[in-house]
């Protein structure tokens, strides 16, 4: 099953790029339950505040950030419901896939749970100071990955998953910079496709560039300039997954 030019899930080949880095089944694929800095095989855990992606151990978390979901929300937008379980929005987030990449969302490959907020500060204690509205465990090439998010208004929630999903597609890259720059490439294509197909009825609530207002994001100001330089967030977010572009190296190969 491919979604993007020259990958496959269960597959050897990377994101229509060079490098076997991403790909389904890559030697450098991690599983379940450590930090930035080990060794391949091992887990990385994507908490994200809605601003900065956190792979660290729970002991370590800490700081609070401005919300990037609530920055690519319109201020006046139109209520949504808030979404209390997976079957409210399953529809329209596989719509939103399917737009993106051509292919199903690959359900045997991503689990979601939504739960409310005493579950979800409860159950992972790196929320407890309730800045994260989100996080992903990638288990690309190992087993099935995991996304878990908090019960939240659903243009919030959709922008959320898209930010996770962008972190699952792919295995986790060595640099946390290029991986969060990596999540947020897809999650504003992600954002691009909502507003643009009008998905939800959610185009009215969606600013694809916000002021910045102060907000500091090297991985999110990496991928804006890229941008800027006429490159389309779905190939910026590819480039990124293969390694033909990094913060890491400070260059980019198109």
């Amino acid at each position: 099953m491919s979604y993007f030019s020259g990958s496959s899930y269960g597959g050897g080949t990377s994101y229509g790029g060079n490098n076997s880095r991403a790909a389904y089944g890559s030697s450098s694929s991690y599983s379940s339950g450590s930090a930035y800095g080990s060794s391949p095989a091992r887990s990385e855990q994507h908490a994200y505040s809605g601003n900065e992606y956190q792979a660290r151990p729970p002991a370590q978390y800490g700081g609070p950030h401005e919300s990037i979901v609530d920055t690519y929300l319109e201020d006046n937008r139109p209520w949504t419901p808030i979404v209390t379980e997976l079957g409210e929005i399953q529809s329209v987030l596989e719509q939103a896939f399917e737009k993106i990449t051509g292919q199903p969302f690959p359900r045997e490959h991503i689990t979601i749970t939504i739960q409310n907020a005493a579950d979800f500060e409860k159950r992972h204690p790196i929320t407890a100071r309730g800045q994260v509205v989100g996080y992903s465990i990638n288990n690309f090439g190992k087993g099935v990955s995991t996304i878990v998010v908090k019960q939240d208004h659903l243009d919030a929630m959709l922008l959320t998953l898209g930010h996770e999903i962008g972190h699952v597609l792919s295995p986790t890259l060595p640099d946390k910079r290029d991986e969060e720059a990596k999540a947020h490439a897809f999650s504003i294509a992600w954002m691009e496709t909502i507003r643009n197909e009008n998905i939800a009825g959610l185009a009215p609530n969606i600013r694809l560039n916000p002021a910045r207002n102060g907000l500091h994001d090297v991985a999110l100001d990496f991928v804006n300039t890229l941008r800027w330089t006429g490159n389309s967030a779905l190939d910026i977010f590819k480039t990124i997954a293969n390694g033909a572009t990094s913060i890491t190296h400070g260059g980019t190969s198109w």
